[in-house]
């Protein structure tokens, strides 16, 4: 398998590389969360345990489609310095590297952090109309903090279903970029 690794990479910058690796991650968790939302939380509202997962790895996911057109885009090119320029985990301050042609390529206009409940989220305006919400990655992995719980939301099951369509369509785009 290395070598097969070595083979796809020869020849390649290390912004490809690096995009292409961060992506791949970010294709296999939302095809692990496709079979968690038909396998285990199916059609139903929120579940305080299986949303809290499903939260981090969409988060997660996000994020590394996010870097992944941030690399894309970056003027560095030596390794340590790509990856010292997506060190957060503040999808705001991330999208703010990007212009703002960067960020719709990817159908995405704008990346806002809000507070709901004392909990931190970000909300994504896409080009094409229409938004999501991602949570915090931070946050939501330290939510037994907050003296408080997120809202039951019936329609949490769609929502998912819709969030997680739109980013295999970012995914399509940024694998077009980094060939």
């Amino acid at each position: 398998m290395k070598n097969l690794l070595k083979k796809y990479e020869a020849g390649k910058t290390n912004k490809q590389i690096l995009a292409n690796r961060a992506i791949a991650r970010a294709e296999s968790c939302l095809n692990f969360l496709d079979e968690c939302l038909q396998l285990v939380h199916r059609g139903s509202g929120t579940d305080p345990a299986y949303s809290r997962s499903i939260y981090i790895l969409f988060s997660y996911s996000f994020e590394l489609i996010l870097k992944s057109r941030l690399l894309l885009a970056s003027k560095q090119v030596e390794r340590d310095d790509l990856i010292k320029e997506i060190k957060s985990h503040d999808l705001e301050k991330l999208s703010k590297k990007l212009s703002k042609t960067e960020l719709n390529n990817i159908s995405i206009k704008n990346i806002k952090k809000q507070k709901t409940l004392n909990f931190e989220e970000y909300k994504i305006e896409m080009t094409g109309g229409g938004d999501f919400i991602i949570q915090d990655l931070t946050d939501v992995r330290y939510d037994f903090a907050k003296d408080n719980l997120r809202n039951n939301n019936l329609d949490e099951w769609n929502q998912l279903q819709e969030m997680k369509e739109v980013m295999f369509y970012m995914i399509k785009f940024i694998r077009e970029m980094i060939k």
